[in-house]
């Protein structure tokens, strides 16, 4: 993990500053300006920014929230052990970016780390965390972290909460591998 950057992670709120955010895909760019509020407010998905000490600005942001997998989404063995239910509760990073100015200080990687403790702190049961990588960049991003392909012929993602929770155990422990 990187340490050239230090951030802190915050809800979204009016006291930021997202005007001069800009990502290198408009979409997520656009949404945190548009859009990230309205969902905010109307409880569709939690957004939480990246801000340098003593600023409003964002740097980066991701958005979380509940989510169900169909039974029928999954392969054989990502069925194992689970009751035959046709949804699975499961968490969803809908979006995860960071400012152009930020590429290649590691702040993609906190945003990450700091969105799985954020769902492994959850009082609320899951079976897993899924993304749905905008691009092959982004897929390969999550993959280096663990996340694998959720059933066949798609790009969507997943992540065992079980894996998630000893993921982060490990980082606060300072063990991390």
């Amino acid at each position: 993990m990187s340490s050239e950057i230090e951030v802190g992670f915050e809800r979204l709120s009016t006291r930021h500053d997202r005007s001069a955010f800009v990502c290198e895909q408009s979409s997520l760019t656009d949404y945190l300006l548009k859009f990230a509020g309205q969902n905010e407010r109307s409880d569709i998905a939690a957004c939480f920014v990246a801000i340098a000490p003593n600023t409003a600005r964002v740097l980066g942001y991701y958005t979380i929230s509940a989510h169900a997998v169909l039974e029928s989404e999954l392969l054989p063995e990502q069925k194992k052990g689970l009751p035959a239910h046709d949804r699975i509760p499961a968490f969803l990073i809908g979006r995860l970016a960071r400012d152009i100015t930020m590429k290649g200080k590691g702040l993609g990687e906190l945003l990450l780390i700091d969105a799985m403790a954020r769902l492994c702190s959850i009082e609320a049961a899951a079976r897993m965390i899924i993304v749905d990588p905008i691009d092959g960049n982004a897929g390969a991003f999550y993959a280096r972290y663990g996340f694998t392909p959720l059933g066949q012929a798609t790009a969507r993602l997943y992540l065992p909460m079980k894996v998630a929770r000893k993921a982060v155990g490990a980082m606060r422990s300072g063990s991390a591998s």
